[in-house]
């Protein structure tokens, strides 16, 4: 009895999971990536940096290199003690539409890196904002070309993409595979009209719809957050664009400690709570039968009669995962064998678990 009740509820779950994947996430292969771009719409590319000296030094002349003329730079100085004040000014010199915020004390008290944001928004003289971070380069030249692009009277939040550097190591794949995962989320959900997050990395959005929304308003306390819950409460189906091309994305530097990977992780999963109801009953549900699908295949493998079927069930799965994923990579152009998602989908059971709970429990850490 209790043999049936475990193996029905694993081919219940899994076949849920699969529909998931043949029917709502391989909606992102449906993206149409944008080729001619016959619009050059003023912009305004915003970053704000904390002791990112280095990555200033990359970062500003890779933006000034780009194929693009009516664009400004707004560098947010916050309260750095590492030699950028000292760069920032002497680069100004070198290119006339770089301009910098430089923010001594937050004596609004609000997250530092919202408050940072903020003062840069206000700063920026054009309606048409792109963001990314200090340790993020674009994919080429035509970063803002194309992320501009998708800009247009209805379409006021447009969503991007960044990866991360490959490098060696475990920890390095399951950064990547963990990005290219959430990025499936939440590109197949604004696909399908629920658009429920982004990434600030590469994010772009119009200042009039920031000022008219009271900006980071009502979460303006709350450490992170500045990306997803800003897209959260605006990005709807009509207002919402989305960019996949590779000469949209951009690249990100990535963790190279466990300590500082999972950090980042409690991180980003601590604002997750604060997401709207609908967001957080479809992720709840997404990630709790991942979750309850490993446990059910452990428990079917000790039961003798439904032992085969559910190592059936668990390649059937694995093997439509694959082949999406490997699809999926190849669209959006990440550097990623598919068939590693194995080692994820075992690992991400116990990721989600550990790491979650702490997010929930985080009370407030520090954006950088």
């Amino acid at each position: 009895m209790v043999a049936d009740i475990l193996f029905y509820s694993l081919t219940f779950f899994t076949v849920v999971y699969i529909y998931y994947y043949l029917f709502y996430s391989a909606s992102v292969l449906r993206i149409k990536e944008a080729t001619h771009v016959d619009k050059h719409l003023p912009v305004s590319v915003i970053i704000c940096a904390q002791n990112e000296l280095p990555n200033l030094q990359k970062l500003i002349p890779a933006l000034f290199d780009q194929n693009y003329h009516n664009f400004e730079v707004v560098i947010v100085n916050d309260r750095s003690y590492d030699g950028t004040y000292d760069y920032l000014e002497e680069v100004k010199k070198v290119y006339g539409n770089l301009k910098i915020v430089h923010v001594e004390d937050n004596k609004a008290n609000m997250d530092g890196k919202k408050y940072g944001l903020t003062l840069g928004i206000k700063a920026a003289k054009n309606d048409y904002l792109l963001f990314t971070d200090a340790d993020c380069l674009p994919a080429n030249q035509n970063w803002i070309l194309q992320m501009q692009s998708q800009f247009s009277e209805g379409k006021k939040i447009i969503l991007g993409i960044s990866q991360y550097e490959k490098k060696s190591g475990l920890l390095n794949l399951i950064i990547r595979f963990e990005t290219l995962y959430t990025t499936i989320q939440y590109l197949s959900a604004a696909v399908n009209g629920k658009p429920y997050m982004g990434v600030g990395r590469n994010l772009a959005y119009t200042k009039s719809l920031f000022l008219e929304n009271k900006g980071f308003h009502p979460y303006m306390y709350i450490t992170g957050g500045d990306d997803d819950l800003f897209v959260n409460r605006l990005a709807n189906s009509e207002n919402t664009g989305i960019n996949v091309t590779f000469s949209s994305q951009t690249v990100s530097v990535p963790k190279v400690t466990w300590r500082e990977w999972l950090h980042q992780k409690v991180r980003h999963l601590s604002v997750s709570k604060y997401y709207n109801q609908p967001s957080k009953i479809f992720l709840g549900i997404l990630n709790f039968s991942h979750i309850l699908v490993f446990f059910l295949f452990i428990s079917v493998l000790f039961t003798e009669e439904y032992r085969i079927f559910g190592l059936v069930e668990l390649y059937v799965r694995w093997l439509v995962m694959i082949i999406l994923f490997s699809l999926i990579a190849k669209k959006l152009r990440y550097s990623i064998s598919a068939w590693k998602v194995i080692i994820f989908d075992i690992i991400f059971p116990f990721y989600y678990i550990t790491v979650g709970f702490k997010a929930l429990r985080n009370k407030r850490i520090k954006w950088n």
